[in-house]
């Protein structure tokens, strides 16, 4: 099993877009084969600051994943309203999350 782990670092004027953004690429990837999980959440002390936790099956999922119009259309809307690069890391794990 792969859980993802990203955090994302929101331009103030986008906030909204991206959180709307991530909510529907959240609720879209949800029914992904391979898919086990996938939520995001806003910082409380930081509201352009977002997390985005993930889990899948294996990499053969994940990658698929990759390949979603959905995926493509987040990726379209992060370009602009992120205020540095998503640190994105994948970690592999032997049991539940």
């Amino acid at each position: 099993m792969l859980v993802v782990i990203a955090i994302l670092e929101g331009k103030p004027e986008r906030r909204a877009d991206l959180a709307a953004a991530l909510a529907k690429a959240a609720e879209n990837s949800r029914g992904d084969a391979g898919c086990l999980s996938y939520s995001f959440a806003q910082d409380l002390e930081d509201p352009d600051r977002f997390l985005s936790v993930e889990t899948w099956e294996d990499k053969a999922s994940l990658d698929a994943h990759f390949a979603q119009p959905h995926l493509a259309e987040l990726f379209g809307v992060l370009g602009d309203a992120l205020a540095a690069p998503a640190d994105i890391k994948t970690y592999e794990t032997s049991g539940p999350v």
